[in-house]
């Protein structure tokens, strides 16, 4: 047993560099999935990306990805480099805040203050709950920390540390049955899943499917509201490891137990939807220019991701 703690540690702790890494950059060489629009343009929702807040991950940098499965499947897609106020969110129908942080910093020290002031969650609440959809993701340390005020908004809670990666499937129900997994309406309908607000264009590439498998690539973790559904939910034997500052680990760091938390949810918030991810690389792909690795969306074991990524927007995008 105690060997295999420290097979675990010590697994976590080469992994923690691959999150900072400067070498680590977009895959130049992504090509989403099909080449069909399946949303007519006129109607397509608007989703607008944060690049206001420092963010870690933008369009046009690692989450570039990101943007070309959103746009190849119709979504406007553009960044915002504004700060949140009732206008702006006004002119959206999808917010993205990916690991934003509270300044442009050129270490890791703490402290860290919130990525967003009160005005700016107020209006972002006020806005979901009139009907807007949020995606936040906050990976790991110190990433939780700058954007809580959002996610206590919400009632999530997120854990301030680096879980390791980790394979959600739907064969020992660590990945939840529900419309954005089964790719339907409802998880007992055979009704293909589609934003009511939108048409589908090419029956022959629709753009829903059942997700069996889900990867992840470290992060952290949260837990979830009562009323939320956890999408990704860690089994037995993964641990957050929390250091005082982020990446400088040793053997006597705090390691907590995350049986049971999530890195995945989503919740119906008044008229509007969130959903809430602990980790960004899972919807985007990377390449480690040293070493020619991929990770995210074109790794082994996250074949499905990229489904499981659009079926979360066709989701968020049948808010009412």
């Amino acid at each position: 047993m105690k060997l295999l703690s420290r097979l675990i540690f010590l697994c976590l702790v080469l992994a923690l560099p691959a999150c900072s890494d400067s070498s680590q950059q977009a895959d130049p060489d992504f090509q989403p999935h099909g080449s069909t629009t399946s949303l007519i343009s006129d109607a397509s929702p608007e989703v607008i990306v944060d690049e206001a807040h420092n963010n870690f991950l933008t369009i046009s940098g690692r989450y570039k990805p990101f943007e070309q499965v959103l746009s190849n499947n119709g979504y406007k897609v553009r960044s915002n480099t504004k700060s949140f106020t009732s206008y702006l969110l006004n002119r959206a129908d999808i917010l993205v805040i990916a690991n934003a942080l509270d300044r442009n910093r050129s270490d890791w020290q703490p402290p860290f203050g919130s990525a967003l002031d009160g005005d700016e969650v107020d209006n972002i609440k006020k806005w979901v709950s009139d009907g807007g959809s949020l995606l936040l993701i906050a990976d790991h340390t110190p990433f939780p920390k700058v954007v809580e005020n959002l996610a206590l908004a919400f009632g999530f809670e997120f854990s301030n540390g680096h879980v390791g990666s980790y394979v959600f499937r739907s064969a020992d129900n660590t990945l939840a049955e529900h419309p954005i997994t089964t790719g339907t309406s409802n998880s007992s309908s055979r009704e293909p899943l589609m934003p009511v607000s939108t048409k589908a264009l090419n029956e022959k590439n629709p753009p829903f499917g059942q997700v069996t498998q889900v990867k992840t690539f470290g992060g952290s973790a949260f837990k979830a509201p009562d009323e939320a559904t956890s999408l990704l939910t860690i089994g037995h034997g993964a641990v957050s490891i929390e250091p005082l500052i982020p990446f400088q680990v040793t053997s006597s760091t705090p390691r907590i137990s995350m049986n049971g938390w999530s890195q995945g949810a989503v919740l119906k918030f008044g008229k509007g939807r969130v959903a809430v991810f602990s980790e960004g690389m899972m919807f985007s792909s990377q390449v480690d220019l040293k070493t020619g690795k991929k990770y995210g969306l074109r790794a082994v074991g996250a074949e499905q991701n990229e489904q499981f990524m659009l079926n979360i927007f066709f989701w968020l995008s049948s808010a009412n």
